[in-house]
């Protein structure tokens, strides 16, 4: 399962809240832009983390319902306040505040996805996508756009 995120226009926004069928249209359009964003499977471990260093935005399995569940997903979306809040909350909290006092068995003990806190490095796994992300909403904002997420 992997985390992915891209920007959209508020009117786009309003076409995929009328019409979620065209996610992957509007996804596909944005891939390998810097309109988007894939944290591969870092998602669980930022969630993790995130919840645990008490930041109260959840970026991850947060935001409004896209359409119905069911399928792939389902995918969610941040208007642009959301992202504001979250792109602030993501600014003031660097990923050594996250991972302060966190030991790799945590992670496993937790059963967080993905199986791979028995490597010595793995937390520099997660820090490369949150960093990557952290930046995303910050353009994001800076854009007043919203922003649209999926895990598959």
């Amino acid at each position: 399962m992997c985390g992915a995120y891209f920007r959209v226009t508020s009117g786009e926004l309003r076409e995929l809240i009328e019409d979620p069928d065209r996610y992957w249209e509007y996804a596909e359009k944005t891939r390998d832009t810097e309109r988007s964003v894939d944290v591969d499977k870092a998602w669980h471990a930022m969630w993790f983390l995130t919840g645990r260093a008490g930041i109260e935005v959840d970026f991850v399995l947060g935001g409004t319902l896209l359409g119905e569940e069911g399928g792939d997903g389902p995918a969610r979306y941040f208007t642009a306040d959301e992202v504001g809040k979250v792109s602030a909350a993501l600014s003031r909290t660097g990923f050594d505040q996250l991972a302060r006092g966190v030991e790799l068995s945590d992670l496993e003990a937790g059963g967080i996805y993905p199986s791979i806190w028995d490597e010595p490095d793995a937390l520099d796994y997660v820090r490369s996508y949150y960093d990557v992300l952290v930046t995303f909403f910050a353009d994001a904002a800076k854009a007043e756009e919203p922003v649209v997420t999926i895990i598959t």
